[in-house]
């Protein structure tokens, strides 16, 4: 525990709200999988997941890609704008569905994904879980865009 403040504190404000949207991901995605884990422990059944950790490894690239496309959209451009908020979250879901998909197709084969109706089941979900992310990439905008404007206002405030 001591280790881990000390290498926060030497993180940037925009390295820390990239791994803080990394964690905000990671936690709407684990909370999604549990609240799907009827449907989704089958899908980690599926593929392989062992089922006593299968909800928060489904939710898990959630924190690497949320991390990564929040600093790419937002930090890195300055634009802590709703559209940013909005294309992180949709991003971050599509590359975790993305993850699966590949996950899937390693399993299972390039074939099974056109087979009966799974092409229009990945898409459905897909769809979804796009609708989700956006949704949930306009909560954390929002919170960064007001601390952002305090953080403005504390700095000029200090340079007067």
């Amino acid at each position: 525990m001591d280790v881990v403040v000390p290498l926060v504190s030497r993180l940037s404000p925009s390295q820390r709200w990239s791994l803080l949207a990394g964690v905000y991901a990671f936690g709407c995605a684990a909370l999604t999988a549990v609240l799907l884990s009827d449907v989704l422990g089958l899908f980690a059944e599926v593929i392989g997941l062992p089922p006593t950790l299968s909800m928060l490894l489904l939710a898990s690239p959630a924190l690497v890609a949320g991390a990564g496309i929040w600093w790419a959209l937002v930090e890195r451009r300055g634009a802590y704008t709703y559209p940013a908020g909005a294309a992180f979250g949709l991003l971050t879901a599509l590359s975790t569905g993305a993850v699966w998909t590949v996950r899937f197709v390693s399993v299972w084969g390039v074939e099974m994904l056109t087979a009966g109706p799974v092409p229009l089941l990945v898409g459905f979900v897909l769809g979804m879980t796009a609708l989700a992310g956006v949704l949930v990439g306009l909560p954390f905008a929002y919170v960064r865009r007001r601390s952002g404007r305090r953080s403005d206002s504390a700095a000029t405030a200090n340079s007067l």
